[in-house]
């Protein structure tokens, strides 16, 4: 995150076609449903400058995924910089706060980006992974209980799905449960102030508690320092051992501030796309409540056709060619993960929900190439386990018809905030 970035994509300039004039990330009727939109630009024009955005707009699959691989022709360091600058307010209360969260993992390049990943991504065994999945099944059968005990209709957005990956997340982090709350206000936060459209006074706001968010995160970690426990944290501290040369409690600090959201935040919003896609149908649920449908290639189905993550950022070092379109040095670039996932040239029938598609595992969800996510694993983990217990205990789910499903406008997460359901 480079709050005070000077490079704002307000004063990029491009050609105007029908799809620059035609794409709005913000307007209502795309935020609720993206895809007839995506899908048409994919095919009218693949590549197209935005002004909305200030970026080139890519949609075809092959060319998000060539560009994901491609780090020495595209640079990672601008994907969580502020699409609308900060206003001078915002600017100085993030300037004085001290806040300093240098680019690391998702917002960096190699090969200092090597040396991040592979420190940072050390801990993340398989074993401590799987050691989750025990107090991520008691944590989703809590919740199941809450819900079960309550009234209908209810929401699973607030009964399941926003929670669950944050209490699994600060398990992983060594958190204190109690924190939930307030660090899922910081997380939603992140999302409008980084990938949205807030007003100067929404800056503000959002600037002050990104700064407390801040420095949560690098008390948690100087917390760890003088008691190391059995967490994520304590690992990369006793990784360090002290040792500046291999990383500094500043950089373990600011990391930690970067998974207190990215840990949960998309596994949440995944979580509730994936129900929503699945309690739909009707005959596919049941044949998962039966037990005769296996449950990864569901999971995986719900990652391609509603990814949380829609959208990711790269800049061009040089002038570049995509789908005969030229984007020259310092272009802004949104690839659309949402478009690529639905480009029938990939995935045949692509906005049918088909579990066991062949090449399901190939969907950008969790992108591609050196900054795939580290997460993924774990995220994948717990979505098993919620649709597997809920399933379990909850055969009878459905979803309240003719109801509204509000999102999060911003340009990059498909945040659903409501699915109210029955059992």
């Amino acid at each position: 995150m480079r709050p005070l970035s000077t490079e704002a994509s307000s004063q990029a300039q491009g050609p105007i076609t029908p799809a620059s004039e035609r794409f709005d990330p913000f307007d209502p009727a795309f935020v609720r449903d993206p895809y007839p939109t995506l899908n048409a630009l994919r095919e009218s024009e693949p590549v197209f400058f935005s002004p909305e955005i200030g970026s080139w707009v890519v949609t075809r699959f092959e060319t998000v995924k060539a560009v994901l691989r491609d780090t020495q022709r595209f640079s990672a360091m601008i994907a969580s910089d502020p699409l609308k600058p900060l206003c001078p307010h915002a600017r100085n209360i993030i300037a004085e706060s001290g806040f300093d969260v240098p680019p690391m993992l998702v917002n960096n390049d190699p090969p200092s980006h090597t040396k991040y990943r592979a420190f940072f991504g050390a801990p993340l065994t398989r074993e401590r992974l799987q050691a989750l999945k025990p107090f991520t099944e008691s944590t989703v059968d809590t919740y199941i209980d809450r819900m079960l005990a309550g009234s209908q209709p209810a929401d699973l957005v607030a009964g399941l799905t926003w929670d669950v990956p944050a209490l699994v997340l600060f398990q992983l982090l060594g958190v204190p449960a109690e924190d939930v709350a307030r660090v899922k206000e910081w997380a939603s936060s992140r999302v409008v102030l980084t990938w949205g459209r807030p007003t100067e006074a929404e800056q503000v706001e959002l600037s002050t508690g990104a700064v407390v968010y801040y420095h949560y995160a690098l008390d948690l970690v100087r917390k760890k320092a003088e008691s190391l426990q059995d967490d994520y944290i304590s690992d990369l501290l006793r990784a360090r051992n002290g040792d500046d040369s291999k990383m500094t409690m500043h950089e373990i600090g600011a990391t930690a501030f970067n998974l207190l959201f990215a840990g949960h935040e998309t596994t949440s919003s995944a979580a509730a796309n994936m129900f929503k896609a699945v309690l739909a149908d009707r005959k596919l649920w049941q044949a998962i409540c039966a037990g005769e449908q296996a449950l990864a290639p569901v999971i995986e189905e719900s990652l391609r056709i509603d990814p949380p993550v829609q959208a990711w950022r790269r800049q061009a070092k040089e002038d570049v060619v995509l789908d005969g379109v030229t984007i020259p040095a310092g272009g802004r670039i949104l690839l659309e993960f949402a478009a690529a996932n639905h480009d029938p040239q990939q995935f045949p029938e692509p906005d049918a929900f088909t579990p066991g598609r062949r090449n399901v595992l190939q969907q950008v969800a969790f992108g591609a190439g050196t900054h795939f996510c580290l997460g993924a694993p774990l995220a994948r983990i717990e979505l098993e386990v919620m649709l597997k217990r809920v399933a379990a205990r909850m055969p009878n789910l459905a979803i309240v018809p003719d109801q509204s499903f509000p999102y999060t406008p911003n340009t990059s997460f498909r945040a659903l905030r409501r699915l109210m359901v029955t059992w």
